[in-house]
């Protein structure tokens, strides 16, 4: 019998667990979790200029979700959904990229009392806004910062939730009240740990977190702390692309 020592983690278990009696054939076979083959797809994507990994991926787990929807399955298709909306972005290809948004935020609503589901909703809502009118951007915006707040409290460990909070108030002006939380939560997340990769839980964002803190001493001129900040980043994630373009 498994007993759950760390209750915050008790459903995602059950869910790999369950993930992994129906099977995702392709990944078992690769010896793959949801993660990596979603940034893997989005890199292969991002150098041919295409979506066609992440489409193809996204398919596969469309299937698993529409087979067994759980928290887990949702997750990791609003997850790859998200990937492949930021791509679609960056390609100039507008109307896919909200399209796409617009279904992770829909997967993830439901999921109100999961701290991971929450981080990930708040900042596809805060990627939603830049496609949304004046009051739709209001009111998305106001739900992003509300998610994030939410999956900070729900768990305050989780290097996601608190790196959503700290987006937020980064980007919203002084004038809104925006830059009194950034640091504080940005410090939360460097102290999360980090779950093994093969538990299939959530692990990304840790580069993100370098690179706010980067942006955040820099704005602040503290340029040596800023830089230090960076060069821990890059020792710690040397390929990361969002780091090196930093430099």
């Amino acid at each position: 019998m498994i007993r759950f020592t760390n209750y915050k983690f008790a459903f995602w278990l059950i869910c790999c667990q369950l993930n992994f009696i129906v099977g995702i054939s392709y990944l078992s076979a690769q010896n793959t979790t949801q993660e990596k083959a979603i940034h893997t797809a989005y890199t292969q994507d991002k150098i041919s200029g295409t979506q066609t990994q992440l489409e193809k991926l996204n398919r596969k787990l469309d299937v698993a979700f529409k087979t067994i929807d759980n928290p887990f399955n949702r997750y990791w298709l609003s997850y790859g959904l998200y990937n492949q909306a930021l791509l679609a972005g960056i390609q100039e290809d507008e109307n896919k990229a909200e399209s796409l948004v617009d279904r992770s935020i829909e997967l993830l609503n439901p999921l109100r009392k999961d701290a991971e589901s929450l981080a990930l909703l708040s900042l596809a809502q805060g990627y939603s806004t830049q496609f949304k009118g004046y009051f739709a951007l209001m009111r998305i915006g106001r739900n992003a910062v509300l998610n994030a707040q939410q999956a900070a409290v729900l768990n305050p460990k989780s290097l996601r939730a608190n790196l959503a909070v700290a987006i937020n108030d980064f980007y919203t002006p002084k004038t809104f009240g925006g830059g009194k939380l950034t640091l504080e939560y940005l410090n939360n997340a460097m102290k999360a740990t980090t779950p093994k990769p093969q538990d299939s839980l959530p692990n990304w964002g840790k580069p993100n977190v370098y690179e706010l803190l980067v942006k955040y001493y820099r704005k602040n001129k503290q340029f040596n702390i800023a830089q230090d900040y960076l060069n821990q980043g890059l020792e710690e994630f040397p390929a990361s692309e969002l780091l090196q373009g930093l430099k």
